[in-house]
């Protein structure tokens, strides 16, 4: 693997050093050369490796700032906590950051993620998260976003939150399902690992309970790394990292399987007829994320 770029965002001298030395760590093959960048207007069109001390936003609006530039550029971003990181982790992967580390950040851990092809510890695996009943799930996000903070900021979140999900069913909103789906197709085709997608589309409509009980079927087999969201009336979609042709077949059987046993009917009384597809990267066939969605997608969505 070539050596990456790293720039590190940040005012702070503790930061800087703790950056610099785990690049030293992690060696040449990794990181070809350290910047330090002191505001956000230096940010602009970076790739490689990013790492970004939230001190540097005046008045919040890190996560907003990572969502947008993580969709206008290539790069892996780690985002520093003053917080729990346990915490901040999950929030960090919710806009698309490899995830949070600690301030300053522990020199071992961010040597062990420069010198990842993806970003992501080589140690020991995480404890997974705990499943989250998607009916909790926006009320959850919510009081993440906006808990302790003042009004303005609050309201600034909870634009972030509606913009993000699907107020019906609690997984992501399609809009922003795409921008993960356009960062992962572009990190496939770049380091060539597996990606899948899939979809589940039914015709006609169901009330909201039928709605819940899909999206929690669904997020019962995904993992902490997979991304599924809500496309339409009917249709949902899953976003599967790392994940080969056989894996994101059994996933589907899986799925397909346990939502067929819920006998769903829609609202005119007739059964829940489901419809499947699958498609994987990379292939040199697919020229942008738009063309692999839409071998998954109904044709009435592509």
């Amino acid at each position: 693997m070539p050596g990456r770029p790293l720039s590190i965002l940040t005012a702070d001298s503790l930061v800087e050093s703790a950056c610099r030395e785990a690049a030293a760590k992690a060696g040449e093959q990794a990181v070809s050369e350290v910047q330090i960048l002191e505001n956000v207007s230096q940010a602009e069109g970076l790739e490689g490796l990013v790492v970004v001390d939230p001190r540097v936003f005046s008045g919040g609006g890190v996560h907003e700032w990572c969502l947008k530039f993580l969709r206008e550029n290539r790069a892996l971003l780690f985002l520093l906590t003053a917080g729990n990181t346990g915490d901040a982790d999950g929030l960090a992967r919710f806009v698309g950051a490899q995830g949070a580390l600690g301030l300053p950040p522990n020199v071992d851990d961010l040597a062990s993620r420069l010198a990842s092809p993806f970003g992501a510890p080589t140690g020991p695996r995480p404890v997974p998260l705990p499943e989250v009943d998607a009916r909790d799930l926006e009320g959850t996000l919510a009081a993440a976003l906006s808990g302790g903070e003042d009004e303005d900021v609050s309201d600034s979140r909870q634009s972030f939150l509606a913009a993000v999900c699907d107020s019906e069913t609690g997984l992501y909103s399609a809009d922003f399902w795409r921008h993960r789906l356009d960062e992962e197709f572009k990190r496939s085709n770049r380091f060539r690992f597996p990606l899948g997608i899939c979809s589940f589309a039914f015709d006609g409509e169901v009330d909201d309970g039928s709605l819940l009980d899909i999206a929690s079927i669904i997020l019962t087999d995904t993992r902490d790394v997979d991304v599924v969201a809500r496309f339409g009336l009917n249709t949902f979609v899953a976003l599967l990292p790392h994940t080969g042709p056989e894996g994101a077949r059994l996933f589907v059987e899986r799925v397909e399987q346990r939502l067929s046993e819920l006998g769903l009917e829609d609202l005119v009384g007739d059964s829940v007829e489901w419809n499947t597809a699958v498609a994987m990267c990379p292939d040199a066939e697919l020229s942008n994320s738009d063309a692999f969605l839409s071998r998954v997608l109904p044709a009435q969505l592509a």
